[in-house]
């Protein structure tokens, strides 16, 4: 890529990184589609090592409201959705299923932010992070059903918690595309994550702007910019189809 091209990219992922760190999810939202832009340079598995690097660094930083346990439960749920997601990739017009599933994402946000809630209890949670893991092959969005789903009393176990899973799904889709590639495929993937390992300076940058913004934000502003940010994904998700 050119030094510009760096740069943009470099930009996308700070403002991308400062969104995640103030509301749980967001990073994929805002630089997929900046990156395909600005960077068309940086493949899959860039992406999804930066998505890895940024879940990481935002789950670190608060990691004394991580609750393990419902991490396990949304993790070992995404196993079977990520089977599942990768075997449905394989049959269905893409741009179809993209507008069906994008059109329950809008609906399901909409409702969410005015008067339906989904209760989390351990059965909301595994649903939602089978669904999670369905998403990530087929559409490359894992967040809408978490964030409809996870919504605890406090937004810094919500945050923690959504960006360690997100850590999973994105590692978890790295280890299948590499099992799923050739030969050439593997080292194709492998300078694609070592350009996203590239960029680990502007994942630092973008969690030290956030910083002391995440600290002013209301628990009440979090939770509606995390239902607020799935409805844009799924309006995005929608075009995306309609498009092709």
């Amino acid at each position: 890529m050119t030094p510009l091209a760096w740069a943009l990219a470099a930009l996308i992922v700070v403002i991308a990184t400062a969104v995640q760190a103030g509301t749980g999810l967001g990073f994929g939202i805002v630089a997929v589609p900046l990156l395909a832009i600005g960077a068309p340079g940086l493949g899959i598995g860039a992406v999804l090592t930066l998505t890895v690097l940024v879940m990481v660094a935002v789950a670190w930083a608060e990691r004394h409201w991580l609750r393990l346990g419902d991490l396990t439960l949304a993790s070992a749920a995404a196993v079977p959705g990520l089977v599942a997601g990768t075997a449905l990739a394989g049959v269905l017009p893409p741009a179809s299923t993209h507008v069906a599933i994008g059109a329950v994402v809008v609906a399901a946000s909409g409702a969410a932010l005015t008067t339906w809630t989904v209760r989390t209890t351990p059965a909301s949670l595994a649903i939602a992070g089978a669904l999670g893991g369905l998403l990530t092959p087929v559409a490359a969005l894992p967040g809408p059903p978490m964030a409809l789903a996870y919504r605890p009393d406090d937004v810094r176990t919500m945050r923690a918690t959504l960006s360690a899973y997100f850590a999973v799904a994105s590692t978890l889709s790295l280890a299948s595309l590499s099992l799923a590639a050739g030969d050439s495929g593997v080292a194709t993937l492998g300078r694609d994550m070592l350009a996203g390992a590239g960029l680990a300076p502007a994942v630092i940058a973008g969690a030290a702007v956030a910083a002391p913004v995440v600290r002013s934000l209301s628990p009440e502003f979090v939770r509606r910019a995390a239902l607020v940010l799935s409805l844009v994904s799924g309006a995005a998700l929608v075009a995306r189809g309609v498009a092709t």
